[in-house]
């Protein structure tokens, strides 16, 4: 401990000069954005025409622009599944001639898991602008708004990181999971999970809530947060709220829960580490017994943690919300950027800033204005319009071409030439009974809207567009966090159906027309939402991808969650 408290400022004061120089290189790429992206493009047809997939689409005869979109088709995943599977077993000219030595698994939101290419140079930027331009952020706002450098930095991870190899001898991870394999050696300057936690097995079976916080909770020094979504970070706070006396218990006497899931090897290396802590237990105590709503318990018991990052705008902002209740509305949060399993596409420039600004040097990106006839032509970076929103056609360097990821994001400005941009919602995710058209951004605001009506934190929420009714309507399911009845119901159905029709010019008239059924609403049991996570885990999806489900639209989620509710 004594010598990685001697490393964590060098580690620090390293990775803020590295942060640092992400945000100049961000700014020399942004300045140039129209030649970047012209030089992108350029670079991905000559190095690919020689492809299965460069000759099949003509790569050889694109010189500009123009040439790219007159032969190059739009694209899906299905356009380049086989390729991938060869790919995934070792052959090589299939879709690019750059090296793979990785593929990133997606977490099926739209549909099952998908492996997709991650070239050296789209691997290289997400360690860049994925891992030290959040650090770059934090020096400069200490800097700026408390006129001191950043601290030396250890902190709290919500993250899992694992991987398996293909066939070919590639490795397999989610996207986020990048930074972490390649600083694999130096993880445990920075962070408190010990490496049994941080890297297990893909199949370990292990309450990660339990074992993340009781490390984390006997080193004072905590100084940041680090999740991948804001809902595990916020998730992992209502579960310490919860069990916080077990917990101080077990550090005051050293030794890990009985009644805890942890496998007999890991929990037998992990008591190694341990040591009786009373003294810390006792000032864990003091805090947790002041309450929860007598004043943020993440400062009170981590007095130097100062930041935290995490996806937490557009569809997560709700959990957001209930997150500040445990940081407090001061503390600043890096939003990490906008990005999927095809590539990091645009990044934060400062903490708290809910725009991104997209990198043009890792992407050709091509905007699609919403609802444009069939034959539009899409625009280009320089062709964008403040205020308005376009589906993103992303050419990336890993060997996807124009292809629609079926995202819809808002400009909301320019870094020089580079658009800033907002996340909006996926295409796949509008509830659409009679006509309505609801996105998942609209069911955010109008729960929120919901949930302060009723004066009711809600741990999480999921809509089913219920069609097998005459004529449809919308079921709301949530998990709250108090007492109900049966008969509350009721009344939560009718309060929600007000908010509904206030959030949407459309629902009230179909409603009255009979176009469109009234509002149901359903209770679900208390831990529904954590059950189902890991439900997912044990099926092998990756913790750190797994989003809250908002919409029910398969019948796999309709059956868990309807066979989950409290009447």
């Amino acid at each position: 401990m004594k010598i990685m408290k001697l490393f964590r400022p060098m580690f620090t004061a390293m990775g803020g000069f590295l942060g640092i120089c992400e945000h100049i290189k961000l700014y020399f790429y942004a300045k140039n954005a129209n030649k970047v992206q012209e030089r992108v493009l350029r670079n991905l047809m000559r190095d690919n025409k020689t492809t299965e997939y460069g000759k099949k689409n003509n790569f050889d005869k694109v010189k500009s622009i123009e040439d790219y979109q007159n032969l190059v088709p739009y694209s899906d995943y299905l356009d380049y599944e086989d390729y991938i599977m060869r790919m995934a077993n070792g052959e090589k000219g299939l879709i690019t001639n750059r090296y793979i030595r990785r593929f990133t698994e997606s977490s099926g939101s739209t549909g099952r898991s998908k492996l997709v290419p991650l070239s050296g140079f789209s691997e290289w930027t997400i360690m860049c602008f994925s891992f030290s331009a959040p650090v770059g952020c934090a020096v400069k706002y200490f800097w700026k708004e408390k006129h001191k450098p950043l601290p030396p930095q250890r902190g709290l991870q919500t993250a899992e990181v694992n991987y398996r190899k293909t066939p070919g001898g590639a490795s397999v991870s989610c996207l986020s999971s990048i930074p972490f394999l390649n600083m694999k050696p130096i993880v445990k300057f920075y962070t408190s999970s010990p490496k049994e936690v941080m890297f297990p097995k893909p199949d370990v079976d292990m309450d990660m809530h339990y074992v993340k916080l009781f490390f984390a909770l006997q080193d004072e020094d905590i100084s940041y947060l680090g999740t991948i979504f804001i809902t595990t970070l916020e998730s992992m706070m209502f579960y310490l709220e919860e069990n916080w006396k077990m917990i101080c218990d077990n550090i005051e006497k050293g030794q890990l829960s009985d009644s805890v899931r942890i496998p007999d090897d890991i929990r037998a290396s992990l008591q190694k580490k341990i040591k009786p802590n009373p003294k810390r237990a006792a000032k864990l105590r003091a805090e947790f017994e002041k309450g929860f709503d007598e004043s943020p318990i993440v400062t009170r018991i981590w007095p130097h943690c100062g930041w935290l990052y995490g996806m937490g705008t557009g569809s997560l902002s709700h959990y957001q919300q209930r997150l500040r209740r445990y940081i407090g509305e001061d503390m600043p949060i890096h939003y990490v950027g906008y990005g999927a399993t095809e590539a990091l596409m645009a990044v934060p420039k400062e903490l708290n800033s809910y725009e991104y600004v997209i990198l043009p040097q890792n992407s050709f990106f091509e905007f699609l204005p919403l609802d444009a006839p069939e034959g539009t032509k899409p625009l280009t970076i320089s062709q964008l319009e403040v205020g308005k929103e376009y589906e993103v056609i992303l050419t990336n360097m890993s060997g996807f071409y124009r292809y629609r990821i079926e995202d819809v994001v808002k400009v909301t400005g320019f870094y020089h030439q580079s658009p800033k941009i907002t996340f909006c919602y996926r295409l796949n995710q509008i509830a659409n009974i009679s006509g309505e058209k609801i996105n998942q951004l609209a069911f955010d605001e109008i729960v929120g809207n919901f949930s302060n009506k009723m004066d009711e934190m809600f741990v999480g929420y999921s809509i089913y567009p219920d069609r097998e009714t005459s004529p449809g309507h919308y079921v709301l399911l949530v998990e709250g966090t108090k007492e109900h009845t049966k008969e509350e119901e009721a009344v939560y159905a009718e309060e929600f159906e007000k908010c509904l029709v206030a959030g949407n010019v459309s629902v009230g008239p179909l409603i009255k027309s009979g176009a469109l059924g009234h509002c149901e609403f359903k209770f679900l049991r208390h831990g529904t939402y954590d059950e189902y996570r890991e439900m997912l885990r044990m099926n092998g999806a990756n913790l750190n991808q797994i989003k809250p489900i908002k919409v029910i639209n398969s019948e796999e989620r309709k059956e868990f969650f309807f066979n989950h509710t409290q009447f």
